[in-house]
C-alpha cells in the first residue's frame, strides 16, 4: 500500500494504541488549549449484534470499546450515543452494548480516575424495529428471536434493567453545568420515521428552563430537517426538531442515521442553531440521494433503488478498512470545539471545527459563507483523462460460458481513467461527461471520490460508458470536473476524441 504525502501529513500513521496524530491548526482560530469546563464524546450508529465473538469488527464491541477507551484517556465527563445500539432491535444486542460500556466505565466511573462519565444514550430505528429487517443474527432471522425482541419486552422495561436508569422518551440530564437533551426513536411513544410529534411540545413546557447563556446539546437519530447535510440528506425528520430547536440559538443538535462520512463539510451546519450529523460506528453511508435526478453516484455502495447495480460499471467503494468515526468535544467557555476522529485508523480527520458557544456570537460554519470561501480542486498541471474502447463487465456478474474469458463476455464500452486531483481542496465528487465534438453533452455520471469517508491513499479512478448508454457511431470526448462537498467546481480536464 503507497501512502502518500497527503494521507501522512493528515495523521494517518499512528503511534501506540491511540495513534499520534499531529495537532491540526484551526481554520476558525481557536484551539484546544486552556482546561475545558465539559469533555464528551459522540458516536452513533455501531449496530452491535453481539460482543466481540467473531474474528471481524463489523457487528460486534471491538471498536466500541476501543472508542470508549480513548474518550476515557481523554478526560471525557460524558458520551453521547445517537442511536442505533442493538442491531436487530434484540435485548441481547442492547445488552451487548451495556456491557461494554460496563467495562470499561464500571459503575459509569473511569477507571482511569475515578471520576463519574454520564450515559447519554438513545435508541433509534434499529433499537425500535430493527426486528422486522430480515437480518441473519448468526445463522437465525432476526425476526423469529420473539422472545428477544426490545419492542415485545418493552422499551422502557428492557431500558431501565440494562441500563440502570429510569427511562423516558424525552429527557434531561445536567453534565457539569451544561443540558443534554435526548429524544428516543421511540414509535410506541410518538417517535418514527418522521420524527417526534412530541418534541415541539416538550420545548415549549421546559424550553424556560434552560441558560441562554449557556449552550445545551440535543441528540436524536435522524438529522433535523434542513440542517446539516442541506436539502437532501437521507434519513431526515419532518422538521419538527428544526422548528423547536430554531427558538434556542445556544442549542447544538447532534444527529446520525444517515452513516455520512464526518470528512463532508456539511457534516456541521449553522443556521438560527448548530446542528451535527455524527457519522457512524458502523460503516459509512453512501449519500446517493444527492443525485437521485442523475442516477446517483457510480461507485456508491447504497442507493440501488436510484441506480441498479446492474446498470453502474465500477465497483463500490473498497470499505475495508471502513469509517468508524466520531467526535471529541470540549466546551470552554468562549468556544466549543469539535475534534473528529477515526476510531480505526486511530488519527483526526482533518482540522479540528471550532464555533462560539451560541449562533448568536457568530456561525462560522454557515453553508454560504463557508461555500464561498471553499478553495476549488484542482488536478496536477500533468493529469491526463485516458479514454480506451474495451469490453467491460457491468458491476451485475456476467456469466462466462465454458472456455470463454471474463473480458470477452463483457459489455462494449468505453473506459474513462484519470488521477485524484490533489492540486487544492478536497474533492468530494467528479462529474463525468461524454460528450459529442460540438461540446453537447451527452451522458453525465457522478462518480463518488474514493477516500469520502476517510483520508486514504489515492488511486486511479477508472469507471466505464457502455455502448448502449452512448449513441451509436458517435465521436466522443470524455470531461472530467472535481467539486468540493459545497459544489463548487475545479478546472476540467477532457480526454483525446474516441470513435
Amino acid at each position: 500500500m503507497n501512502v502518500t504525502r497527503r494521507w501522512f501529513l493528515g495523521g494517518a500513521a499512528s503511534f501506540g494504541a491511540f495513534g499520534g496524530c499531529r495537532m491540526f491548526a484551526d481554520p476558525t482560530g481557536g484551539s484546544r488549549e486552556g482546561r475545558p469546563n465539559l469533555v464528551f464524546g459522540v458516536i452513533s450508529d455501531i449496530h452491535i449484534i453481539a460482543e466481540n465473538v467473531d474474528n471481524g469488527r463489523q457487528g460486534n464491541t471491538w471498536t466500541l470499546e476501543h472508542a470508549l477507551r480513548w474518550f476515557d484517556s481523554q478526560g471525557a465527563d460524558g458520551v453521547l450515543i445517537a442511536g442505533d445500539m442493538a442491531d436487530g432491535g434484540l435485548i441481547s444486542h442492547l445488552q451487548s452494548v451495556a456491557d461494554a460500556w460496563y467495562k470499561i466505565f464500571p459503575d459509569d466511573r473511569s477507571a482511569v480516575d475515578g471520576r463519574k462519565v454520564e450515559k447519554l444514550f438513545i435508541y433509534g430505528n434499529h433499537d425500535w424495529e430493527g426486528q422486522n429487517y430480515g437480518y441473519n443474527i448468526y445463522g437465525r432471522k432476526s425476526s423469529e428471536l420473539r422472545s428477544d425482541h426490545l419492542r415485545r419486552f418493552g422499551m422502557k422495561k428492557a431500558w431501565e434493567r440494562i441500563f440502570n436508569e429510569e427511562y423516558n422518551p424525552i429527557y434531561r440530564k445536567t453534565v457539569k453545568g451544561y443540558d443534554f437533551i435526548g429524544a428516543h426513536w421511540d414509535g410506541d411513544a410518538g417517535f418514527t420515521w418522521g420524527g417526534s410529534n412530541r418534541i415541539e411540545r416538550w420545548f415549549a413546557e421546559n424550553g424556560g428552563g434552560l441558560d441562554p447563556a449557556k449552550p445545551f446539546f440535543y441528540f436524536q437519530h435522524p438529522h433535523p430537517k434542513d440542517t446539516c447535510y442541506g436539502e437532501w440528506a437521507w434519513g431526515r425528520d419532518s422538521g419538527q426538531s428544526t422548528r423547536a430547536l430554531s427558538r434556542f440559538p445556544n442549542a447544538v443538535a447532534f444527529s446520525g442515521h444517515s452513516h455520512y462520512s464526518l470528512l463532508d463539510g456539511r457534516s456541521i451546519w449553522q443556521g438560527s442553531f448548530t446542528s451535527l450529523g455524527t457519522g457512524s460506528l458502523r460503516y459509512a453511508g453512501s449519500p446517493d440521494e444527492e443525485f437521485a435526478k442523475t442516477g446517483g453516484y457510480e461507485n456508491a455502495g447504497c442507493g440501488g433503488k436510484i441506480r441498479p447495480d446492474g446498470d453502474k460499471s465500477m465497483s463500490a467503494i473498497d470499505d475495508k478498512p471502513d469509517a468508524r468515526n466520531g467526535y471529541l468535544v470540549r466546551v470552554f467557555s468562549d468556544r466549543i470545539v469539535y475534534q473528529r476522529r477515526d476510531f480505526v485508523a486511530d488519527c483526526d480527520l482533518g482540522p479540528d471545527w471550532v464555533t462560539p458557544p451560541t449562533v448568536a456570537s457568530g456561525r462560522p460554519f454557515e453553508f454560504a459563507a463557508r461555500a464561498a470561501a471553499a478553495a476549488a480542486p484542482a488536478f496536477d498541471a500533468s493529469a491526463r483523462v485516458k479514454a480506451e474502447r474495451c469490453r467491460v463487465p457491468p458491476r451485475k456478474k456476467i456469466k462466462v460460458k465454458t472456455g470463454e474469458k471474463p473480458e470477452q463476455a463483457g459489455l462494449p464500452a468505453v473506459r474513462v481513467s484519470f488521477p485524484p486531483a490533489t492540486a487544492a481542496g478536497r474533492v468530494w465528487r467528479y462529474e463525468v461527461k461524454a460528450e459529442k465534438e460540438d461540446g453537447s453533452t451527452v451522458l453525465v455520471k457522478n462518480v463518488l471520490s474514493p477516500d469520502y469517508h476517510l483520508p486514504r491513499v489515492e488511486k486511479e479512478i477508472k469507471l466505464a460508458f457502455f455502448d448502449r448508454e452512448l449513441p451509436a457511431d458517435a465521436k466522443l470526448r470524455f470531461s472530467v470536473t472535481p467539486f468540493e462537498c459545497y459544489g463548487r467546481a475545479g478546472k476540467s480536464i477532457t480526454s483525446e476524441t474516441v470513435g
